[in-house]
């Protein structure tokens, strides 16, 4: 009971803004389960929804890097900056992954579908799960918006937000890794078929 007391608020203690934070995030996992299940199954391809996912959650990524400067006001420039590093490396790094394991297909009416395995999935919901339970166990306040009432939080809290916002970071890109590998695929597929076969 001690130490549920130190390390975290009880379920009574969550704010309404808390709660709200945490629901929209839970939803937000779960939209991404039911879009990857039916990726797995094979899609045709759209611009816009394969841009719609990664652009949502680059949005709440922005918020999550201006709620760090309202939290830790030394934020900025270093954890923010390493932050952008950490979505930009695995962007880089799992783009290639994304492309190799897409599987695209050309219908007979010419419109082109895709297919894709969950191990992207499965890496993002881990890093995305596991930051979302972190900082619903020590520092709940740190996923809605806006500066705390009490002051700065306390150094154990500050580091708590500097690795979630790791595990977001690292979330995010690889969420914009699926989408480009997921792209160039298609558009490779595409280009070839265009090339006229030689008889």
């Amino acid at each position: 009971m001690v130490l549920a007391a130190t390390v975290g608020p009880t379920m009574t203690s969550y704010t309404t803004g808390e709660l709200t934070a945490i629901v929209i995030q839970v939803a937000i996992v779960l939209l991404i389960l039911r879009r990857s299940y039916a990726m797995a199954q094979g899609v045709p391809f759209s611009a816009a929804r394969l841009v719609a996912l990664p652009a949502l959650i680059l949005v709440l990524w922005g918020l999550s890097e201006l709620e760090s400067i309202l939290l830790t006001p030394w934020a900025l420039p270093y954890l923010i900056a390493a932050d952008l590093a950490i979505l930009i490396g695995t962007a880089a790094a799992f783009t290639g992954v994304a492309e190799r394991v897409t599987q695209v297909v050309r219908g007979p009416a010419g419109s082109w579908s895709y297919r894709i395995g969950f191990s992207l999935t499965l890496l993002f919901l881990c890093a995305f799960v596991v930051r979302l339970g972190v900082a619903v166990a020590l520092f709940p306040s740190s996923l809605e918006f806006g500066s705390p009432p009490g002051g700065f939080p306390p150094t154990e809290q500050q580091a708590v937000l500097g690795f979630i916002d790791g595990l977001f970071s690292m979330s995010a890109g690889l969420l914009v890794a699926r989408s480009i590998g997921i792209s160039r695929k298609v558009r490779i597929a595409r280009a070839t078929d265009a090339v006229p076969k030689v008889p």
